[in-house]
């Protein structure tokens, strides 16, 4: 079967939905029944246009990984959050979350695979120059790479959590034509 063709019979799929958008607590409440991995698998399918509870109460967790801290890092600090002095100030913003729980974080495994590493690199490196996030693990949230991919059977989609794609079709027994 052709990937799109697959696509549209997993939309059309009523059981692919686990929480429908809109639901954060709901989110919240299931994600605290899930593991790490699919914690991971989320940040790194979540779309950074919904709101950023789900994401903060991911960063809180005392098993949240580096890999998934970094991806977060990587998508909010070059959005907006490096060099904003206003911002770097809020404490509740995700990037203060995540180096003020940079050191606590429980392991170090999963990759998250940067958008623009280079860039991200160079502006940390510069604002670490000027002064800025002195005294912060900032340089080793930029550099932090992982050495395994998440194993979840979920992921997010468009603010919501929906069963992953490439598990519905091993579930479903559906075969992609390259």
């Amino acid at each position: 079967m052709k990937k799109m063709d697959a696509l549209f019979k997993y939309w059309e799929d009523p059981n692919y939905i686990i929480i429908e958008a809109g639901q954060p607590e709901k989110i919240i409440d299931w994600l605290s029944q899930q593991t790490p991995d699919t914690w991971h698998r989320v940040v790194m399918t979540w779309n950074y246009d919904y709101e950023d509870r789900v994401l903060s109460w991911i960063l809180q967790q005392e098993n949240c990984d580096k890999g998934t801290a970094a991806r977060v890092f990587d998508i909010e600090s070059l959005g907006h959050w490096l060099g904003n002095a206003k911002l770097a100030e809020n404490e509740n913003h995700l990037c203060s979350i995540i180096l003020k729980n940079w050191e606590r974080y429980s392991t170090g495994e999963f990759r998250h695979n940067p958008q623009n590493e280079k860039m991200l690199l160079e502006k940390v490196r510069k604002h670490v120059e000027n002064g800025l996030y002195a005294n912060t693990p900032i340089l080793g949230v930029a550099q932090y790479s992982g050495s395994r991919d998440a194993q979840s059977e979920f992921e997010s989609q468009d603010g919501r959590i929906v069963v992953a794609f490439d598990h519905w079709v091993r579930t479903n027994g559906i075969e992609i034509a390259e």
